[in-house]
Protein backbone atom coordinates (compact mmCIF):
# COMPACT_ATOMS: atom_id res chain seq x y z
CA UNK A 1 0.00 0.00 0.00
CA UNK A 2 1.50 3.40 -0.95
CA UNK A 3 2.50 5.66 1.90
CA UNK A 4 0.34 8.84 2.10
CA UNK A 5 2.06 11.76 0.43
CA UNK A 6 3.75 14.30 2.66
CA UNK A 7 4.97 16.27 -0.35
CA UNK A 8 4.77 20.02 0.13
CA UNK A 9 5.51 22.35 -2.76
CA UNK A 10 7.29 25.33 -1.23
CA UNK A 11 7.87 27.11 -4.54
CA UNK A 12 5.62 26.62 -7.52
CA UNK A 13 7.10 26.18 -10.98
CA UNK A 14 6.07 28.51 -13.80
CA UNK A 15 6.49 25.68 -16.33
CA UNK A 16 3.94 23.42 -14.60
CA UNK A 17 0.16 23.61 -14.85
CA UNK A 18 -1.45 22.71 -11.54
CA UNK A 19 -4.85 21.00 -11.38
CA UNK A 20 -6.31 21.94 -8.02
CA UNK A 21 -9.53 21.74 -6.01
CA UNK A 22 -10.85 24.10 -3.35
CA UNK A 23 -9.30 25.02 0.00
CA UNK A 24 -10.94 22.29 2.07
CA UNK A 25 -10.80 19.40 -0.39
CA UNK A 26 -13.55 16.81 -0.14
CA UNK A 27 -13.56 13.49 -1.95
CA UNK A 28 -14.75 14.99 -5.24
CA UNK A 29 -12.11 17.75 -5.20
CA UNK A 30 -9.28 15.28 -4.62
CA UNK A 31 -10.62 12.72 -7.12
CA UNK A 32 -11.34 15.20 -9.90
CA UNK A 33 -7.89 16.82 -9.55
CA UNK A 34 -6.12 13.47 -9.83
CA UNK A 35 -8.45 12.24 -12.56
CA UNK A 36 -8.31 15.36 -14.71
CA UNK A 37 -4.51 15.59 -14.40
CA UNK A 38 -4.29 11.95 -15.55
CA UNK A 39 -6.61 12.64 -18.49
CA UNK A 40 -4.73 15.74 -19.64
CA UNK A 41 -1.39 13.94 -19.39
CA UNK A 42 -2.74 11.01 -21.40
CA UNK A 43 -4.07 13.50 -23.96
CA UNK A 44 -0.58 14.83 -24.64
CA UNK A 45 -0.34 17.88 -22.39
CA UNK A 46 3.05 18.42 -20.77
CA UNK A 47 3.90 19.30 -17.18
CA UNK A 48 0.46 18.70 -15.67
CA UNK A 49 0.35 18.05 -11.92
CA UNK A 50 -2.54 17.39 -9.54
CA UNK A 51 -2.18 19.23 -6.23
CA UNK A 52 -4.29 20.14 -3.20
CA UNK A 53 -4.42 23.27 -1.05
CA UNK A 54 -5.79 21.66 2.12
CA UNK A 55 -5.96 18.49 4.14
CA UNK A 56 -8.20 15.79 2.59
CA UNK A 57 -11.21 14.84 4.71
CA UNK A 58 -11.61 11.44 6.34
CA UNK A 59 -13.74 10.16 3.50
CA UNK A 60 -11.21 11.24 0.88
CA UNK A 61 -8.42 9.61 2.87
CA UNK A 62 -10.46 6.41 3.04
CA UNK A 63 -10.90 6.41 -0.75
CA UNK A 64 -7.21 7.14 -1.39
CA UNK A 65 -6.17 4.25 0.83
CA UNK A 66 -8.86 1.95 -0.57
CA UNK A 67 -7.56 2.37 -4.11
CA UNK A 68 -3.85 2.61 -3.30
CA UNK A 69 -3.48 6.16 -4.54
CA UNK A 70 -1.00 8.66 -3.09
CA UNK A 71 -2.65 12.01 -2.30
CA UNK A 72 -1.75 15.01 -4.43
CA UNK A 73 1.12 17.13 -3.15
CA UNK A 74 0.22 20.07 -0.92
CA UNK A 75 0.48 23.48 -2.60
CA UNK A 76 -0.20 26.08 0.12
CA UNK A 77 0.08 29.18 -2.05
CA UNK A 78 0.55 30.37 -5.62
CA UNK A 79 1.44 33.93 -4.64
CA UNK A 80 4.49 35.37 -6.40
CA UNK A 81 7.43 35.61 -3.99
CA UNK A 82 10.92 37.09 -4.37
CA UNK A 83 12.37 33.66 -5.05
CA UNK A 84 10.50 33.68 -8.38
CA UNK A 85 12.50 36.67 -9.64
CA UNK A 86 15.81 36.04 -7.86
CA UNK A 87 18.88 35.50 -10.01
CA UNK A 88 22.03 33.86 -8.74
CA UNK A 89 24.78 36.48 -8.76
CA UNK A 90 28.39 36.00 -7.72
CA UNK A 91 29.45 38.13 -4.78
CA UNK A 92 32.73 39.70 -3.76
CA UNK A 93 34.45 39.19 -0.43
CA UNK A 94 34.36 42.06 2.06
CA UNK A 95 38.16 42.05 2.08
CA UNK A 96 38.45 42.11 -1.71
CA UNK A 97 40.02 45.27 -3.18
CA UNK A 98 37.73 47.83 -4.71
CA UNK A 99 39.14 47.00 -8.13
CA UNK A 100 37.31 43.64 -7.97
CA UNK A 101 34.00 45.48 -7.85
CA UNK A 102 35.16 47.82 -10.61
CA UNK A 103 35.87 44.85 -12.86
CA UNK A 104 32.31 43.62 -12.28
CA UNK A 105 30.88 47.02 -13.24
CA UNK A 106 32.93 47.07 -16.41
CA UNK A 107 31.29 43.79 -17.41
CA UNK A 108 27.84 45.36 -17.17
CA UNK A 109 26.68 44.62 -13.61
CA UNK A 110 24.89 47.48 -11.87
CA UNK A 111 25.09 46.28 -8.28
CA UNK A 112 27.71 44.02 -6.72
CA UNK A 113 26.76 42.11 -3.56
CA UNK A 114 29.35 41.96 -0.79
CA UNK A 115 29.06 38.68 1.12
CA UNK A 116 31.25 37.33 3.89
CA UNK A 117 31.98 33.84 5.09
CA UNK A 118 29.11 31.37 5.32
CA UNK A 119 27.04 33.57 2.95
CA UNK A 120 26.49 36.33 5.50
CA UNK A 121 25.60 39.51 3.55
CA UNK A 122 27.55 42.70 4.34
CA UNK A 123 26.01 45.10 1.83
CA UNK A 124 26.27 46.15 -1.79
CA UNK A 125 28.61 48.20 -3.91
CA UNK A 126 26.94 50.53 -6.39
CA UNK A 127 28.41 52.81 -9.07
CA UNK A 128 27.49 55.77 -6.88
CA UNK A 129 29.40 54.32 -3.91
CA UNK A 130 32.34 53.65 -6.21
CA UNK A 131 32.29 57.24 -7.50
CA UNK A 132 32.20 58.59 -3.96
CA UNK A 133 35.23 56.50 -3.04
CA UNK A 134 37.29 57.72 -5.99
CA UNK A 135 36.21 61.31 -5.39
CA UNK A 136 37.38 61.07 -1.80
CA UNK A 137 40.70 59.61 -2.89
CA UNK A 138 41.23 62.38 -5.42
CA UNK A 139 40.60 65.04 -2.79
CA UNK A 140 42.83 63.32 -0.26
CA UNK A 141 46.12 61.45 -0.32
CA UNK A 142 46.42 59.65 -3.64
CA UNK A 143 48.99 57.34 -2.07
CA UNK A 144 46.42 55.74 0.26
CA UNK A 145 46.12 52.00 -0.13
CA UNK A 146 43.24 50.77 -2.20
CA UNK A 147 40.11 50.41 -0.04
CA UNK A 148 38.36 47.11 0.38
CA UNK A 149 34.82 46.38 -0.70
CA UNK A 150 33.80 46.30 2.97
CA UNK A 151 34.89 49.91 3.40
CA UNK A 152 32.64 51.27 0.68
CA UNK A 153 29.80 48.75 0.86
CA UNK A 154 26.47 50.41 1.52
CA UNK A 155 23.69 49.04 3.64
CA UNK A 156 21.41 47.01 1.40
CA UNK A 157 17.67 46.61 1.43
CA UNK A 158 17.11 42.89 1.93
CA UNK A 159 14.04 40.74 1.39
CA UNK A 160 13.47 37.13 2.27
CA UNK A 161 13.02 34.81 -0.70
CA UNK A 162 9.65 33.53 0.57
CA UNK A 163 8.18 37.00 1.11
CA UNK A 164 5.27 37.91 -1.12
CA UNK A 165 6.22 40.49 -3.74
CA UNK A 166 2.80 42.15 -3.60
CA UNK A 167 3.47 43.16 0.01
CA UNK A 168 6.62 45.10 -0.95
CA UNK A 169 6.23 46.05 -4.62
CA UNK A 170 5.62 49.78 -4.08
CA UNK A 171 8.51 50.06 -1.64
CA UNK A 172 10.93 48.37 -4.03
CA UNK A 173 9.80 50.38 -7.05
CA UNK A 174 10.27 53.65 -5.13
CA UNK A 175 13.80 52.67 -4.19
CA UNK A 176 16.77 54.20 -6.00
CA UNK A 177 18.39 50.77 -6.12
CA UNK A 178 18.08 48.85 -9.39
CA UNK A 179 18.44 45.53 -7.55
CA UNK A 180 17.65 44.27 -4.08
CA UNK A 181 19.48 41.63 -2.09
CA UNK A 182 17.58 38.40 -1.36
CA UNK A 183 18.23 36.25 1.71
CA UNK A 184 16.83 32.97 3.00
CA UNK A 185 14.97 32.41 6.27
CA UNK A 186 18.31 32.25 8.10
CA UNK A 187 19.40 35.63 6.77
CA UNK A 188 21.97 34.17 4.38
CA UNK A 189 22.64 35.43 0.86
CA UNK A 190 20.68 33.81 -1.98
CA UNK A 191 20.94 36.19 -4.93
CA UNK A 192 19.73 39.49 -6.37
CA UNK A 193 16.37 40.56 -7.77
CA UNK A 194 16.15 43.32 -10.35
CA UNK A 195 13.65 46.07 -9.80
CA UNK A 196 12.27 45.75 -13.35
CA UNK A 197 11.43 42.08 -12.73
CA UNK A 198 8.71 43.20 -10.30
CA UNK A 199 6.75 44.74 -13.15
CA UNK A 200 6.17 41.44 -14.97
CA UNK A 201 6.89 38.51 -12.63
CA UNK A 202 6.02 34.93 -13.60
CA UNK A 203 2.53 33.68 -12.74
CA UNK A 204 1.40 30.24 -11.69
CA UNK A 205 -0.89 28.37 -14.11
CA UNK A 206 -3.99 26.81 -12.55
CA UNK A 207 -6.81 24.57 -13.70
CA UNK A 208 -9.59 24.83 -11.12
CA UNK A 209 -11.70 21.74 -10.45
CA UNK A 210 -14.80 21.50 -8.24
CA UNK A 211 -14.87 25.28 -7.75
CA UNK A 212 -14.55 28.48 -9.73
CA UNK A 213 -14.67 31.22 -7.08
CA UNK A 214 -11.53 32.92 -5.78
CA UNK A 215 -12.93 32.88 -2.23
CA UNK A 216 -12.61 29.08 -2.30
CA UNK A 217 -9.34 28.90 -4.21
CA UNK A 218 -5.74 28.40 -3.13
CA UNK A 219 -4.05 31.36 -1.46
CA UNK A 220 -2.66 33.75 -4.06
CA UNK A 221 -4.95 32.57 -6.86
CA UNK A 222 -5.67 36.20 -7.77
CA UNK A 223 -2.00 36.47 -8.82
CA UNK A 224 -2.15 33.33 -10.97
CA UNK A 225 -3.29 32.65 -14.53
CA UNK A 226 -6.39 30.47 -14.46
CA UNK A 227 -6.12 28.47 -17.67
CA UNK A 228 -9.08 26.12 -17.25
CA UNK A 229 -12.14 25.35 -15.11
CA UNK A 230 -14.05 22.09 -14.64
CA UNK A 231 -16.87 22.43 -12.14
CA UNK A 232 -20.50 21.77 -11.24
CA UNK A 233 -21.25 24.77 -8.99
CA UNK A 234 -22.72 28.23 -9.50
CA UNK A 235 -20.65 30.81 -11.39
CA UNK A 236 -18.49 33.15 -9.34
CA UNK A 237 -15.37 33.08 -11.45
CA UNK A 238 -12.87 35.93 -11.89
CA UNK A 239 -12.19 37.39 -15.34
CA UNK A 240 -9.35 35.90 -17.36
CA UNK A 241 -6.90 37.63 -19.69
CA UNK A 242 -7.78 35.35 -22.60
CA UNK A 243 -10.35 32.66 -23.47
CA UNK A 244 -9.92 29.38 -21.56
CA UNK A 245 -11.55 25.94 -21.54
CA UNK A 246 -14.43 26.46 -19.11
CA UNK A 247 -16.90 23.69 -18.29
CA UNK A 248 -19.60 24.08 -15.66
CA UNK A 249 -22.37 21.48 -15.93
CA UNK A 250 -25.39 20.82 -13.67
CA UNK A 251 -24.37 17.34 -12.53
CA UNK A 252 -23.87 15.97 -9.04
CA UNK A 253 -20.09 15.71 -9.13
CA UNK A 254 -17.07 17.08 -10.95
CA UNK A 255 -15.80 13.50 -11.07
CA UNK A 256 -18.69 12.76 -13.41
CA UNK A 257 -17.37 15.37 -15.85
CA UNK A 258 -13.87 13.88 -15.72
CA UNK A 259 -15.24 10.38 -16.33
CA UNK A 260 -17.28 11.61 -19.30
CA UNK A 261 -14.25 13.27 -20.85
CA UNK A 262 -12.27 10.05 -20.43
CA UNK A 263 -15.01 7.99 -22.03
CA UNK A 264 -15.46 10.48 -24.89
CA UNK A 265 -11.76 10.14 -25.70
CA UNK A 266 -11.87 6.34 -25.34
CA UNK A 267 -9.43 6.52 -22.44
CA UNK A 268 -10.06 4.04 -19.65
CA UNK A 269 -8.52 5.22 -16.37
CA UNK A 270 -6.62 2.64 -14.33
CA UNK A 271 -8.56 1.13 -11.40
CA UNK A 272 -6.87 3.46 -8.89
CA UNK A 273 -8.09 6.57 -10.74
CA UNK A 274 -11.44 5.03 -11.66
CA UNK A 275 -12.04 4.10 -8.03
CA UNK A 276 -11.35 7.63 -6.87
CA UNK A 277 -13.63 9.14 -9.51
CA UNK A 278 -16.34 6.69 -8.48
CA UNK A 279 -15.79 7.77 -4.87
CA UNK A 280 -16.17 11.42 -5.86
CA UNK A 281 -19.51 10.74 -7.53
CA UNK A 282 -20.88 8.58 -4.71
CA UNK A 283 -19.77 11.07 -2.08
CA UNK A 284 -21.19 14.20 -3.69
CA UNK A 285 -24.49 12.54 -4.61
CA UNK A 286 -24.80 10.66 -1.27
CA UNK A 287 -24.99 7.47 -3.33
CA UNK A 288 -27.60 9.06 -5.62
CA UNK A 289 -29.86 10.28 -2.78
CA UNK A 290 -29.00 13.95 -3.26
CA UNK A 291 -31.32 16.08 -5.44
CA UNK A 292 -28.22 17.17 -7.35
CA UNK A 293 -27.97 13.66 -8.83
CA UNK A 294 -28.35 13.50 -12.61
CA UNK A 295 -28.73 10.54 -14.93
CA UNK A 296 -25.22 11.33 -16.12
CA UNK A 297 -23.87 10.72 -12.60
CA UNK A 298 -25.42 7.25 -12.52
CA UNK A 299 -24.09 6.41 -15.97
CA UNK A 300 -20.57 7.59 -15.18
CA UNK A 301 -20.58 5.74 -11.85
CA UNK A 302 -21.71 2.51 -13.51
CA UNK A 303 -18.91 2.80 -16.09
CA UNK A 304 -16.28 3.40 -13.40
CA UNK A 305 -17.62 0.64 -11.14
CA UNK A 306 -17.30 -1.79 -14.03
CA UNK A 307 -13.63 -0.85 -14.46
CA UNK A 308 -13.05 -1.39 -10.73
CA UNK A 309 -15.27 -4.49 -10.61
CA UNK A 310 -17.17 -3.08 -7.64
CA UNK A 311 -20.77 -3.06 -6.49
CA UNK A 312 -21.17 0.70 -6.36
CA UNK A 313 -24.05 0.67 -3.87
CA UNK A 314 -22.19 -1.58 -1.45
CA UNK A 315 -19.02 0.45 -1.78
CA UNK A 316 -21.00 3.69 -1.49
CA UNK A 317 -22.33 2.59 1.89
CA UNK A 318 -18.76 1.87 3.06
CA UNK A 319 -17.62 5.28 1.83
CA UNK A 320 -20.38 7.24 3.57
CA UNK A 321 -19.63 5.47 6.84
CA UNK A 322 -15.89 6.19 6.60
CA UNK A 323 -16.08 9.39 8.63
CA UNK A 324 -15.93 9.25 12.42
CA UNK A 325 -19.06 10.04 14.42
CA UNK A 326 -19.84 13.60 15.47
CA UNK A 327 -18.96 12.81 19.09
CA UNK A 328 -15.39 11.83 18.21
CA UNK A 329 -14.80 14.37 15.45
CA UNK A 330 -12.46 17.27 16.31
CA UNK A 331 -14.15 20.66 16.39
CA UNK A 332 -11.90 21.95 13.61
CA UNK A 333 -12.98 19.08 11.34
CA UNK A 334 -16.66 19.79 12.02
CA UNK A 335 -16.44 23.44 11.08
CA UNK A 336 -13.60 23.49 8.57
CA UNK A 337 -13.51 20.01 7.07
CA UNK A 338 -15.97 21.03 4.34
CA UNK A 339 -16.59 24.77 4.51
CA UNK A 340 -17.07 27.13 1.60
CA UNK A 341 -17.28 30.89 1.48
CA UNK A 342 -19.68 32.90 -0.66
CA UNK A 343 -20.40 36.54 -1.29
CA UNK A 344 -24.14 37.12 -1.37
CA UNK A 345 -25.39 40.67 -1.96
CA UNK A 346 -22.19 42.04 -0.46
CA UNK A 347 -22.37 39.80 2.63
CA UNK A 348 -19.70 37.23 3.46
CA UNK A 349 -21.50 33.94 4.00
CA UNK A 350 -19.77 30.74 5.14
CA UNK A 351 -21.47 27.35 4.87
CA UNK A 352 -19.95 24.24 6.39
CA UNK A 353 -21.34 20.74 6.06
CA UNK A 354 -20.60 17.62 8.07
CA UNK A 355 -22.00 14.18 7.35
CA UNK A 356 -23.11 11.84 10.14
CA UNK A 357 -24.89 8.52 10.46
CA UNK A 358 -27.25 9.73 13.18
CA UNK A 359 -28.14 12.95 15.02
CA UNK A 360 -27.93 11.54 18.55
CA UNK A 361 -24.50 13.06 19.23
CA UNK A 362 -25.38 16.56 18.00
CA UNK A 363 -27.06 18.10 21.12
CA UNK A 364 -24.03 17.57 23.36
CA UNK A 365 -21.71 19.31 20.87
CA UNK A 366 -23.90 22.37 20.18
CA UNK A 367 -22.50 24.73 22.88
CA UNK A 368 -18.87 24.33 21.82
CA UNK A 369 -19.75 24.40 18.12
CA UNK A 370 -21.70 27.65 18.51
CA UNK A 371 -18.86 29.24 20.50
CA UNK A 372 -16.38 28.28 17.78
CA UNK A 373 -18.69 29.64 15.09
CA UNK A 374 -18.88 32.99 16.90
CA UNK A 375 -15.10 33.10 17.16
CA UNK A 376 -14.75 32.42 13.42
CA UNK A 377 -17.32 35.11 12.59
CA UNK A 378 -15.30 37.73 14.44
CA UNK A 379 -11.97 36.56 13.05
CA UNK A 380 -13.06 36.32 9.41
CA UNK A 381 -15.67 39.11 9.27
CA UNK A 382 -18.49 36.74 8.32
CA UNK A 383 -22.05 38.03 8.14
CA UNK A 384 -23.75 34.63 8.31
CA UNK A 385 -22.25 31.27 9.29
CA UNK A 386 -24.23 28.06 8.72
CA UNK A 387 -23.31 24.50 9.64
CA UNK A 388 -25.31 21.76 7.91
CA UNK A 389 -25.34 18.46 9.78
CA UNK A 390 -26.52 15.86 7.27
CA UNK A 391 -27.57 12.34 8.16
CA UNK A 392 -26.47 10.24 5.18
CA UNK A 393 -28.67 7.34 6.33
CA UNK A 394 -32.00 9.16 6.61
CA UNK A 395 -31.27 11.88 4.07
CA UNK A 396 -32.17 14.69 6.48
CA UNK A 397 -30.30 17.70 7.83
CA UNK A 398 -30.20 20.07 10.79
CA UNK A 399 -28.49 23.44 10.68
CA UNK A 400 -26.74 25.63 13.23
CA UNK A 401 -26.80 29.32 12.32
CA UNK A 402 -24.90 32.29 13.75
CA UNK A 403 -24.31 35.81 12.50
CA UNK A 404 -26.03 39.16 12.13
CA UNK A 405 -29.32 39.03 14.01
CA UNK A 406 -31.41 40.42 11.13
CA UNK A 407 -30.09 37.71 8.82
CA UNK A 408 -30.48 34.91 11.35
CA UNK A 409 -34.06 36.03 12.02
CA UNK A 410 -34.84 35.65 8.32
CA UNK A 411 -33.83 31.96 8.13
CA UNK A 412 -36.88 30.28 6.51
CA UNK A 413 -36.67 26.90 8.26
CA UNK A 414 -38.33 25.45 11.36
CA UNK A 415 -36.65 26.74 14.50
CA UNK A 416 -35.79 23.89 16.89
CA UNK A 417 -34.09 25.90 19.61
CA UNK A 418 -31.31 28.44 20.01
CA UNK A 419 -29.33 28.58 16.74
CA UNK A 420 -30.71 25.19 15.56
CA UNK A 421 -33.00 24.71 12.56
CA UNK A 422 -34.61 21.70 10.92
CA UNK A 423 -33.82 21.49 7.20
CA UNK A 424 -35.91 18.38 6.62
CA UNK A 425 -34.81 16.55 3.50
CA UNK A 426 -32.42 19.26 2.35
CA UNK A 427 -29.01 17.63 1.88
CA UNK A 428 -27.44 19.69 -0.89
CA UNK A 429 -25.58 22.87 -0.01
CA UNK A 430 -25.21 23.75 -3.67
CA UNK A 431 -28.65 23.12 -5.08
CA UNK A 432 -30.93 23.58 -2.09
CA UNK A 433 -29.41 25.69 0.68
CA UNK A 434 -27.35 28.26 -1.26
CA UNK A 435 -30.27 29.40 -3.48
CA UNK A 436 -32.46 29.85 -0.39
CA UNK A 437 -29.80 31.93 1.35
CA UNK A 438 -29.15 34.06 -1.74
CA UNK A 439 -32.79 35.11 -1.63
CA UNK A 440 -32.47 36.05 2.05
CA UNK A 441 -29.34 38.10 1.44
CA UNK A 442 -30.91 40.02 -1.41
CA UNK A 443 -33.96 40.86 0.72
CA UNK A 444 -32.42 41.65 4.11
CA UNK A 445 -28.85 42.77 3.51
Amino acid sequence: MPTPSTDRIELWDAETTYVIGHQRPDTDAIASALGYAWLLTQSGYDSIRAVRCGQPGEQAQFALKRFGQIPPAFLPSVAVVFAHITESQASVSPEAPLSDALDRFSSGEQVVPVVGENRVPVGIVTPLALARSFSKRLRGNSHESEPTCREIAEKATMYRERERIADHRNQVLRSEENSVLIIDDNGLYVGMAEQKALLAPPRAKLILVDHNELSQAVTGAEEADIVGVLDHHRLGNPPTASPIPFTVDPVGSTSTLVAEKCRDRTLEPPPSISGLLLSGILSDTLVFKSPTTAARDRAAAAWLANICRLDMHQYGAELLHASSGLGAKPLADILDGDRKGYEMAGVNVSIAQVEVTGMQELPARIPEIVAAMDDTIGRENIGLFCLMVTDVVTGESRMLVRGQSRLVAAIPFRHMGESLYDLGDIVSRKKQLVPALVGIMETYS
